[in-house]
């Protein structure tokens, strides 16, 4: 019996060991390879100038905001989350005589010539593991996401979904809810299902400038219903296939 709990006593301080070795990692990471882009630490930009001199997310709220499975995935194979990018002004063009038309409405066209590809470091998969449990550590924000809960049992079809978000809201001029359709300002949220935190998606979609001050997204003051209905449909529209049909 004592030789049983000795080996378990190893066992748990070896994994110990072996999981605050891997923190440490996922951390000196991000200070050698991210921290030059991504504000590791805060606050959000408090003006213009801070706003717009910003390239990457702010990852200071990582764990209040991002999905761990999502970090893991995307830090193996990162891709472009913003179509025009973070600082989206220097890549768009919204005057008249350049914009497209689509089923009857104005759209912004990117400057191909000026969005600079996505460079962004690839991590191994024991990497992406590291850097994803720290980033997960980094919760400054608990209390804006404190007590919010997403009612799953509220049903919604991506028809209804897709009315809520365009013609009554209005996202869609800024963020695109399947590839290619919808605005460039904002990140895509076809993937925000995946991406994001249900908590942190009916926070930041009831009061963006709780989370930034100065950022761009306006508070479009969602009925608490609607709030839940649209955010169970980012859930859901984030599980449609859309490589099999682009």
């Amino acid at each position: 019996m004592i030789k049983r709990l000795l080996f378990l006593l190893v066992i748990t301080l070896l994994a110990s060991s072996a999981s605050a070795s891997a923190d440490e990692d996922g951390k000196a990471i991000l200070q050698q390879r991210c921290v030059e882009c991504h504000d590791l630490k805060g606050p959000a930009p408090t003006t213009i100038r801070e706003l717009w001199e910003r390239d990457a997310p702010d990852l200071f709220y990582a764990g209040n905001k991002f999905r761990r499975e999502w970090l893991v995935e995307w830090l193996q194979k990162p891709v472009r989350i913003r179509p025009a990018g973070v600082n989206y002004l220097r890549a768009i063009n919204s005057t008249p005589q350049h914009q497209t038309k689509k089923n009857g409405r104005q759209y912004d066209v990117l400057w191909g010539a000026v969005l600079k590809p996505l460079r962004h470091e690839t991590l191994t998969s024991d990497e992406a593991n590291a850097v994803a449990d720290a980033l997960m550590q980094l919760k400054p924000h608990d209390d804006l996401v404190a007590g919010r809960v997403l009612d799953t049992s509220m049903s919604i079809t991506l028809d209804q979904g897709e009315i809520l978000i365009d013609k009554v809201y209005g996202c869609q001029s800024c963020h695109q809810i399947e590839p290619g359709y919808g605005g460039y300002t904002g990140a895509e949220i076809y993937t925000a299902g995946r991406r994001l935190q249900p908590a942190f998606m009916l926070s930041y979609i009831e009061r963006p400038r709780n989370w930034d001050p100065k950022i761009w997204m306006p508070n479009v003051h969602v009925k608490p219903e609607d709030l839940q209905k649209i955010v169970n449909y980012l859930v859901l529209l984030s599980k449609e296939d859309f490589n099999a049909s682009h």
